[in-house]
């Protein structure tokens, strides 16, 4: 069923309430279920948007994930993004299925990949409505239950996932870095970020606005290195101050352990080294709600992490 065609039931649904038990009894009936989350379906919606270069490394792991929130209530979309040049690299039968029309894809490379990261997110938008919007990378896999998502959704499905904080690149009075442009911004829009978060509907639709009513705004950031880990936080903090914003990292990644400064550390294994790179990064709650894990490589032991860690979480 889609989206218009459950509103409409839920409207002739609530009228037909009115006039059987009046407005009064009406509301507090409407309230009540609602307090009980026995209407999900139709507030339980989280749109996956993937910006890939090749096939998932997990994509196993991912579907069974997937199925699971699916089977718990949890309407999900998937789509995914690909550089035209790395169209041969998709080999996927299931994720071709989701990849978006022609007319949204960008050519990417390592430090531009914001005009295709906005596409995809305009792209979710328009064609898949959802409380959440949450952006992964080829190399992402789920770090907890599909139970403790959907717990986390309920609590804070109103409210965006960002970990924000002043561009360090920027404190430098001898150099400075020309990355996002922010050295043609005001100091106040000197923000960075990850690129992998997750954004609620309210802060998504008004980003996608912002991006087009501003374009010289938007053509300043874009045009920089890296703007991808800029313009998010930019927007937000331009649009209404970071006011649904959660300051949290949602996806694990290990800078401790990068191998050139550039990408962070791959889990190829699951050594004791990496157990415990983890735990500390899990140990600061208040920096942290994690929900994903990267950068993972080919070679990662899915079976027993999936039966542990994850399920932990």
């Amino acid at each position: 069923m889609e989206p218009n065609s459950l509103s409409n039931c839920w409207e002739r649904w609530s009228q037909t309430l009115y006039q059987t038990v009046g407005k009064g009894g009406a509301k507090l009936f409407i309230k009540y279920i609602l307090n009980a989350n026995y209407v999900l379906y139709l507030i339980m919606h989280v749109t996956f948007c993937f910006l890939v270069t090749k096939d998932l490394i997990k994509e196993a792991i991912w579907r069974t994930w997937f199925m699971r929130l699916q089977e718990l209530g949890l309407k999900i979309n998937i789509i995914t993004h690909y550089s035209p040049k790395h169209k041969g690299n998709i080999q996927s039968e299931w994720l071709l299925k989701t990849i978006i029309p022609e007319n949204y894809l960008f050519d990417t490379a390592w430090g531009w990949i914001t005009k295709a990261t906005l596409s995809l997110y305009k792209y979710a938008l328009e064609n898949s409505k959802a409380d959440w919007y949450s952006i992964h990378s080829e190399s992402c896999v789920p770090f907890i239950s599909p139970e403790k998502f959907i717990k986390i959704f309920q609590a804070y499905k109103q409210n965006t996932f960002l970990s924000y904080c002043k561009a360090w690149w920027m404190d430098s009075t001898t150099t400075r870095d020309t990355r996002a442009n922010l050295h043609l911004l005001p100091s106040e829009y000197h923000f960075a970020h990850p690129t992998w978060c997750i954004l609620c509907h309210e802060d998504l639709s008004q980003i996608i606005n912002l991006s087009e009513s501003d374009k010289q705004l938007t053509n300043i950031i874009t045009s920089g290195h890296s703007a991808d880990e800029s313009i998010i936080a930019i927007f937000l903090y331009k649009i209404n101050n970071f006011k649904n914003v959660v300051n949290k990292l949602t996806t694990i990644t290990d800078w401790k352990r990068t191998p050139n400064g550039c990408n962070p550390y791959t889990f190829n294994s699951w050594t004791e080294a990496d157990i415990n790179a983890v735990k500390e990064l899990c140990a600061d709650k208040s920096k942290q709600k994690y929900m994903f894990l990267r950068k993972i490589g080919p070679d990662f032991p899915d079976d027993n992490v999936l039966e542990t860690t994850f399920e932990k979480g």
